[in-house]
């Protein structure tokens, strides 16, 4: 039983990433606030107004002008810095902040925009120096840490991921995210206690979230605590009703150590709190037929179909009933029904199209494969099944077409490739055949029907008969009373000119209720050979 802790893929915002949030504070830092002579103090104020406005040019010649009488000063290198990142000139401004660091090394407000734009470029190990400099200037800066772990995170490094989440979470300064991924981080790393801690912590703090728990039942299963899981999925159930996913894992997990009981009661409960909920009625059927009490799980989709008529689900479960059953016709009438709800349901239209197939109605079978193919064009087994009808149908060009589509899909199924093999044949190709033939013996060489086909292939061509005897006899040591595969070692031991065993091996076809008319047909040419001209005209008549 296998189930696992899904990773999150929450994208922490990249706050950094987007300038504005550097330029949505006020204009002038603490640093900023310090004594500057008159003039240096109205230029200031002139490039902070202009920038405000979004007169970028206008504050840079501000910012830049005061520079000069101000040329060791962080943050009007700064500020002139961010104006160049506002006109897009970053290399400019990537320069200025590098003097602006290098002239106060703890100012952060540099720090912070020199990473965002390395963060920015993919230049990850330098964004994550600044970063790093700005937690050893500021150990609570959150969102240093948060883009640092975001970093980590991108590089598989969860440890230092984790520590820094882990410092959010010791300043108070993580949400709810924050919280939920460091025990994710934690369950990556197989750390199942730490990682259990941080999702009590979790749970705790955020009571309310369903995720807790299900990330505490998750490593229960990971741990194969299956005992400690259900004991865990059922005490929360119990203190949360409302809680529908853990009674769905709850559920899985019973099924999946077949306590069927267990499950279907948890579903019956649930049902009878609330006989509207339509999500946990079909799920009670499902139960029910998986646990073989297939005539509970009909009664409860046609009580869905009788009070919910438009709802597809419990047609198409009801189809699917009987479709395992091999009550072919009765399928017809509800997955019909689905279509008519849902005609973009590709599962309907094949399965519809597989029960018309057993029905004999072949037209009406390619119809629903053809629906389904156009749905789901790269499936593999619609292209087999729609190809496979048309060899029946002896169209053999389009059969290719959608044959060669599901041997494009799953080029290592050995059934696909001979049936492939077996439309190349029919259209005497015999080279392309033999070649799909030989790869499909390549994943199953102890295949029988392939092994038989090959070598009837090899016989009706007359070529290499000991290498398609040695085929056909391994077959039949598989499957000794095979019609076909008797009636083709006769065949092989004809072009042998060997009549006696050829009328031995198709008599033995024959005996095996394999009397169809090519059968028939070769018999009557053994009886050629033999000089039986008589019994021969009485078999090609057959």
């Amino acid at each position: 039983m296998k189930k696992r802790l899904n990773s999150l893929t929450y994208s922490f915002p990249l706050l950094l990433l987007l300038f504005s949030v550097s330029f949505g504070q006020d204009q002038l830092s603490e640093a900023e606030t310090r004594n500057y002579d008159p003039r240096t103090a109205d230029l200031v104020i002139q490039g902070s107004i202009y920038e405000l406005n979004g007169q970028y040019e206008k504050a840079l010649n501000a910012f830049n002008e005061a520079v000069i009488f101000e040329p060791n000063s962080a943050s009007i290198s700064f500020a002139v810095a961010r104006n160049y990142v506002l006109l897009g000139k970053l290399e400019t401004a990537m320069q200025m902040l590098k003097g602006s660091v290098v002239a106060e090394p703890n100012f952060v407000d540099s720090r912070r925009l020199l990473a965002t734009i390395y963060h920015r470029q993919g230049k990850l190990e330098l964004a994550e120096e600044q970063y790093r400099e700005i937690v050893r200037i500021d150990s609570a800066n959150v969102d240093a840490l948060l883009n640092l772990g975001a970093i980590y995170e991108s590089q598989n490094k969860y440890r230092e991921a984790a520590q820094c989440y882990e410092t959010m979470v010791a300043h108070d300064l993580a949400n709810d995210e924050i919280q939920f991924q460091l025990g994710n981080l934690y369950f990556q790393m197989k750390e199942y206690e730490a990682a259990e801690q941080a999702f009590r912590s979790y749970i705790r703090d955020f009571p309310e979230q369903e995720r807790g728990y299900l990330a505490v039942g998750a490593l229960l299963m990971a741990q194969e605590d299956t005992t400690g899981e259900i004991a865990w999925y059922e005490k929360t159930y119990a203190e949360n009703t409302t809680f529908a996913a853990v009674r769905e894992e709850l559920a899985s997990t019973l099924v999946a150590i077949r306590d069927w009981d267990a499950a279907v009661a948890l579903y019956e409960r649930a049902v009878s709190v609330d006989t509207t909920d339509l999500i946990t009625r079909i799920r009670l059927g499902d139960l029910y037929y998986a646990k073989g009490d297939t005539a509970e799980a009909v009664q409860m989709f046609e009580e869905i179909t009788d009070s919910h008529p438009r709802e597809w689900r419990s047609y198409y479960k009801l189809g699917m009933i009987y479709f395992s059953g091999g009550d072919f016709g009765e399928s017809i009438r509800y997955f019909e029904k689905t279509a008519e709800l849902n005609d973009s349901l590709p599962d309907a239209w094949f399965r519809m199209g597989i029960a018309y197939q057993q029905e004999g109605d072949l037209d009406k079978a390619e119809e629903s494969y053809r629906k389904a193919q156009k749905l789901a064009p790269l499936h593999s087994w619609v292209n087999f099944n729609l190809g496979n009808l048309l060899f029946q149908k002896r169209e053999m060009e389009e059969a290719i077409r959608f044959l060669g589509k599901a041997v494009a899909g799953d080029p290592d199924n050995s059934t696909m490739l001979s049936t492939l093999a077996a439309t190349y044949e029919e259209l005497q190709d015999h080279e392309k055949s033999e070649e799909l033939y030989l790869k499909a013996l390549e994943i199953e060489p102890d295949n029988p029907t392939i092994l038989n086909n090959l070598g009837y292939s090899l016989a009706e061509r007359g070529e290499r008969l000991d290498e398609a005897l040695e085929m056909v006899e391994k077959a039949l040591e598989k499957e000794p009373e095979n019609g076909a595969f008797l009636d083709t070692i006769g065949w092989i031991y004809f072009k042998l000119s060997d009549y006696e065993k050829a009328l031995e091996y198709i008599t033995k076809a024959i005996e095996s209720r394999d009397e169809s008319a090519e059968v028939m047909e070769h018999l009557g040419d053994v009886y050629q050979k033999l000089g039986q001209s008589d019994l021969a005209a009485e078999y090609w008549q057959q």
